[in-house]
């Protein structure tokens, strides 16, 4: 479904209409494919599939600017009970520095909130010109001099998204990619969040969530994978076991992440996970006292310690192996 939002008149005086491309949405699938066929990869296996079919309940919008019919730069939004990510920012190389990504922004901004959206995250570079253009209208850096920015509708978003409620592990649907990413985007917590993910320190999921979502649906890698969450919602815990090949026979690496607010809920998240018969290990950073605790309730032990394993944001950190099996 197409709807008009607008019109922007461009630095050049021309008139641009602005709008938003609802996935999924036939009449207007190849358009969009072309426009962004560039992106290749996970992002292009995404784009090929959301405007083709549904997702789960991932709500995937495509915010256009159109000079004559035709479209000369777009912005992605994907979301999900009003948390989101918003990516695939592009204008054509011959239409850009008119102000048409700017102009289709502040509609795409004003609808984010009109929809009563309460979070966007995303990711640029720190101190470029798109950082800039994303710091007037409200992103700010997640942590100090990064790129991955967020946007609050409500200062108090991350206070009561993650306030203390009850759990259940679920399954992963495609509407979690933006979920995941205000998880993995907490600050002031375990540095090492997923050896299998790359994730260390707040970091933005965007990326790294297609990836896993595609081995999840194509590959023979992971055995397991659940996700804690409140009524609400909220994705407050995510454990996953994937094959680690570099052993032989194949050892299985577990990689748990939760928010502080629910540590004694995570036992119930290994409870519900399918465990390989093979030897499972769990990789944890020497910070990370809460982790350690856990995992020795549920039945590991701590087989070693590497010293000085990696370091992150100017600080050493050993790694803690616990095993089981």
């Amino acid at each position: 479904m197409y709807d008009k939002l607008g019109e922007v008149v461009l630095k050049t005086e021309e008139r641009m209409e602005v709008g938003v491309i609802t996935a999924p949405d036939a009449p207007h699938a190849e358009e969009v494919k072309q426009f962004l066929g560039h992106k290749g990869g996970n992002w292009e296996w995404h784009i090929q599939r959301c405007v083709t079919e549904v997702l789960d309940a991932l709500e995937t919008r495509f915010y256009v600017g159109k000079v004559e019919g035709r479209v000369i730069t777009n912005i992605m939004t994907v979301e999900h009970e009003g948390v989101g990510i918003l990516g695939h920012v592009f204008t054509l190389p011959q239409e850009r520095r008119k102000g048409a990504c700017k102009g289709v922004m502040g509609y795409q901004m004003a609808d984010f909130r009109e929809r009563r959206g309460r979070a966007l995250y995303l990711g640029t570079g720190y101190n470029s010109h798109p950082f800039y253009i994303y710091h007037s209208f409200g992103f700010e850096s997640v942590f100090p001099e990064s790129g991955f920015m967020k946007y609050y509708v409500n200062a108090d978003f991350e206070e009561c998204y993650f306030a203390s409620a009850p759990t259940a592990p679920k399954p992963v649907e495609w509407h979690d990619w933006p979920k995941l990413t205000a998880l993995s985007g907490i600050v002031g917590w375990d540095a090492l969040r997923s050896l299998a993910w790359d994730v260390y320190g707040p970091t933005n999921f965007e990326g790294g969530f297609l990836g896993f979502k595609h081995d999840l649906e194509t590959e023979d890698v992971y055995n397991d994978a659940k996700l804690l969450t409140t009524p609400d919602g909220a994705i407050v815990g995510w454990a996953t076991v994937s094959r680690d090949t570099r052993w032989k026979p194949a050892t299985a690496v577990l990689d748990i992440f939760f928010h502080p607010n629910f540590a004694d809920d995570v036992p119930t998240l290994l409870s519900a996970m399918a465990f390989p018969e093979s030897k499972v290990q769990c990789y944890v950073d020497s910070g990370a006292a809460k982790k350690a605790e856990v995992l020795e309730a549920a039945g590991f032990t701590c087989e070693g310690r590497f010293k000085n394993q990696f370091a992150y944001q100017g600080q050493d950190y050993d790694v803690l192996v616990f095993g089981r099996g």
